[in-house]
């Protein structure tokens, strides 16, 4: 168990200040007590500590990083205890440099079964394929809410076939 953020957007220190942070904190961690905050990340940095994650118990906030993947591959439940801008438990935004190839493409979170509480805003990710052939109403909890999934990458590898149009990535393990 380790202990999550409220930072928002705000950051301190450099790119590298902010890695070392996120290293510091979530390293061998498996259950967020908090919000997971991953903001300016650069594209050489390794995330592979963040695969030990299975639960946050705020909200998920992925804004204005250059890395191609994010490993929350074992990410099974975000609990939404606490919302980013007041409505949503996973918020995903800007995640490309617009001078160069590197973005973020693919979410990976194929585990991701149950968002308890709040929304989904998945918003100018320029290349981030997807997110708009995920069914999101059937992991978010609160039948209210619509998931605004819009302005993502475009041209993207269709879902595999055994998948049913309906997936995280192309492959067939990638299936919701």
């Amino acid at each position: 168990v380790c202990a999550g953020t409220l930072n928002g957007l705000s950051v301190t220190g450099d790119a590298q200040h902010q890695y070392q942070t996120l290293h510091k904190m979530y390293n061998n961690c498996e259950i967020v007590m908090g919000n997971l905050e991953i903001v300016l990340i650069d594209h050489t940095q390794d995330l592979s500590f963040l695969q030990t994650i299975r639960e946050v118990t705020g909200y998920i906030l992925i804004a204005m990083n250059v890395f191609a993947a994010l490993p929350l591959q074992n990410l099974r439940v975000i609990r939404g205890t606490q919302f980013y801008e007041e409505r949503f438990a996973l918020f995903v935004l800007l995640n490309y440099n617009p001078n160069t190839t590197h973005a973020l493409r693919q979410l990976g979170l194929n585990q991701l079964t149950e968002i308890l509480a709040g929304g989904v805003y998945i918003e100018k990710n320029a290349q981030l394929c997807h997110v708009d052939t995920v069914e999101w109403r059937d992991i978010m909890r609160d039948t209210r809410l619509e998931p605004l999934v819009r302005d993502n990458g475009r041209g993207c590898a269709p879902c595999h076939e055994s998948c049913g149009g309906h997936c995280w990535g192309p492959g067939p393990e990638d299936c919701q």
